[in-house]
């Protein structure tokens, strides 16, 4: 006859089948924050990546296939669309504006689904790599069309209302300046009017203020340029 059957040591019945606990959630508190280090690896791999995809340099790469010219030193000595628009020809320029604003969405479409910190930190770094990419020593353009690219994905109803309003200032004016910053104002005065979450509206809104922040930390370098060639600051080369 068997006998009586002695509970483990150190371990009570009740302890055997109990499940490991779940350390992704803090009792009574909800998801946990990620780790610092999991963060940390997160960050750094949306820089490095949206750095990298924003420092193509397609103003760069069609004015010297195309043109043999540095679009650095020539126009208005930005890389960006609307220079190669006048200096190369305007389909060229077209195609740089498609090329810088598909980068945008790219890496826009890439973290749509992640956190807000780190949309934040993938706009900012596309931009920074169109404005200081590694393989034009760090002289690039404003990123007015890559930001424009990415604020398209993050605010859709706000940025075609936008493109409806600068259509209507391109037919009147037929100038660059009144356009771009038609689309820009619309765009964000109408986010909160469609439901545009707060934060990617903030985001949006921040990456075009450091397009303008760019703008002035360029001044100098520009006016050399454009001195020397002739650029008109609304009507560029060709009027």
């Amino acid at each position: 006859m068997a006998g009586p059957t002695l509970p483990c040591r150190g371990r009570g019945p009740a302890e055997v089948d109990r499940p490991a606990p779940d350390r992704r959630y803090a009792p009574g508190r909800g998801p946990a924050l990620p780790g610092l280090d999991g963060m940390w690896f997160d960050a750094s791999l949306t820089i490095l990546g949206s750095y990298l995809i924003g420092s193509i340099p397609a103003a760069y790469l069609i004015a010297r296939l195309v043109g043999s010219v540095d679009i650095r030193q020539t126009g208005e000595g930005n890389v960006g669309a609307r220079n190669v628009f006048h200096v190369v020809g305007p389909a060229w320029g077209i195609v740089a504006f498609v090329a810088d604003f598909a980068k945008g969405i790219l890496v826009a479409t890439l973290h749509l689904g992640q956190p807000g910190w780190r949309l934040a930190v993938a706009g900012a770094s596309v931009l920074a790599g169109h404005a200081y990419p590694l393989w034009l020593r760090f002289v690039g353009g404003k990123g007015l069309s890559t930001v424009g690219g990415f604020g398209v994905v993050l605010m859709p109803v706000a940025a075609a209302i936008g493109a409806g309003a600068a259509a209507v200032a391109w037919g009147s004016t037929r100038v660059f300046m009144p356009t771009l910053v038609t689309v820009i104002v619309v765009a964000i005065v109408a986010g909160p009017l469609v439901g545009t979450p707060w934060h990617r509206l903030a985001i949006v809104t921040a990456l075009f203020a450091l397009t303008g922040v760019k703008r002035a930390l360029d001044e100098s370098r520009m006016r050399e340029i454009e001195a020397s060639t002739g650029w008109h600051r609304t009507r560029g080369l060709r009027g």
